[in-house]
């Protein structure tokens, strides 16, 4: 049951990220929804429009590896998107709020690949007239 559960969760994000880029979004206003998905399309997909209007200046990007926590910023997280630029992961995607409310939502995004599984923490803000990403603690497991 848990794995038609994040086989469900996998398509429902793919279709997601494919209506989102079919729909050409407004991303400087972008619902909580919406800015998750565009992360998530830059992440998994390499599909870098509108990423950098959902993230936000003081985004803290925090990747667990090693034993190490590695910080990055808006320019040095958009750089290391931009490396990975129109490439695709050979990965299964499941999505899961932990928590959401009027001004913030937070969400679990696990990223399973053969040997390792990527978890992203995303918090997102309500910024002006718009949702944007404040916050990505990264972690493999």
């Amino acid at each position: 049951m848990k794995t038609l559960k994040s086989i469900m969760m996998g398509l429902a994000l793919l279709l997601v990220c494919n209506i989102t880029k079919a729909a050409g979004l407004n991303h400087k206003n972008a619902d909580k929804e919406d800015a998750v998905d565009t992360y998530m399309n830059a992440v998994v997909h390499g599909k870098l429009a509108g990423v950098d209007d959902i993230i936000a200046d003081g985004v803290q990007f925090n990747m667990i590896r090693g034993g190490r926590v590695n910080t990055l910023n808006k320019e040095q997280l958009i750089g290391s998107l931009k490396a990975g630029e129109n490439t695709e992961q050979d990965c299964k995607c499941a999505k899961s709020v932990i928590q959401d409310s009027d001004d913030v939502k937070v969400t679990k995004v696990e990223m399973k690949y053969n040997d390792f599984t990527r978890v992203d923490v995303i918090t997102t803000q309500k910024v002006g007239n718009g949702w944007k990403i404040t916050r990505v603690d990264t972690s493999f497991k």
